[in-house]
């Protein structure tokens, strides 16, 4: 059994999944496992990594589903995957350098265990874009993974125990195919901390057909993923909670539901900043209009 699974979704980009693939071929240290979810490809992904696990230079898993997104290619991968730490690298980044395996588990050995205030439940590197900046400096030593995550602008890779994610999966909705991945973060958080490595572990490039690149229009693609995320932040009292609020209002006017005063989690505060989430929902129809 492999220390640690790196788990690739992918969605028809066998044009560029060969750059991860020799990334990965180059590390120093082998003690991995590549988990690839094929998200019912219809390009010629099935057929690349098939080839690829015949070369055997990496070992290799490889699990094809229907088209359903990222939130349940990450709960099967977590299903099958049976190493101690699990990470995402998506399917348009790489490994930043050879020994990113190596000193991740190295780092990992040393430090897990130094922190006593809650448990440790993941390790948090970075990521380095095309416009990134890192100050390691200033880094702090651990934290909670919104400050970390927050503190470098989103600009992380997360290292997570495995026997410890299972717990934290992510909602599904029919029709929908998105829920952020704060929303897990969001649960860790309440329950534990997570080491800083300042150690950029991955260089990340944002392509125009990802997610981030049409981030509002996948939220109100996947609204009601959406709207759980502001529910959850809402009942879990996270930072932002009136924001949150006035997006839970938005959301539910959004999908039509009404029942968002008796399901909300904080009703007199639903109450009482309904006039601003009918606003939001106005704006935020008017600005899906104007972006088809």
């Amino acid at each position: 059994m492999k220390r640690l699974t790196i788990f690739t979704p992918t969605y028809n980009r066998a044009y560029i999944l060969p750059k991860l693939y020799e990334s990965l071929c180059q590390q120093t240290y082998q003690d991995f496992e590549w988990l690839v979810v094929d998200d019912g490809s219809t390009d010629n992904t099935k057929e690349l990594v098939e080839e690829w696990i015949r070369e055997k230079k990496v070992a290799i898993c490889l699990y094809c589903q229907e088209n359903g997104g990222k939130m349940r290619a990450f709960n099967r991968a977590v299903g099958m995957t049976n190493s101690e730490l699990f990470v995402c690298i998506d399917s348009d980044d790489q490994l930043s350098n050879e020994n990113v395996v190596k000193d991740s588990l190295d780092f990992w050995d040393i430090h897990r265990n130094d922190y006593n205030e809650k448990h440790v439940a993941g390790m948090v590197s970075l990521r380095r874009s095309l416009h990134g900046r890192h100050d390691l400096t200033a880094a702090p030593s651990h934290g909670s993974l919104y400050n970390l995550c927050r503190y470098y602008g989103g600009e992380t890779t997360i290292f997570l125990l495995t026997n410890i994610l299972r717990n934290y999966p992510y909602p599904s909705f029919d029709g929908e195919k998105f829920v952020t991945d704060v929303y897990i973060y969001d649960r860790l958080d309440e329950d534990y901390q997570f080491i800083f490595h300042p150690y950029i572990s991955q260089n990340c490039e944002y392509r125009q057909d990802g997610y981030t690149m049409s981030y509002r229009k996948l939220l109100f693609s996947n609204p009601r993923g959406h709207r759980e995320y502001h529910a959850q932040r809402i009942r879990l009292r996270k930072k932002g909670l009136i924001h949150s609020v006035i997006c839970y209002i938005s959301l539910s006017l959004f999908v039509q539901d009404h029942t968002l005063f008796s399901a909300s989690p904080r009703r007199l505060l639903t109450v009482l900043l309904y006039p601003l989430g009918c606003m939001k929902y106005v704006y935020d129809r008017y600005m899906l209009s104007r972006e088809k």
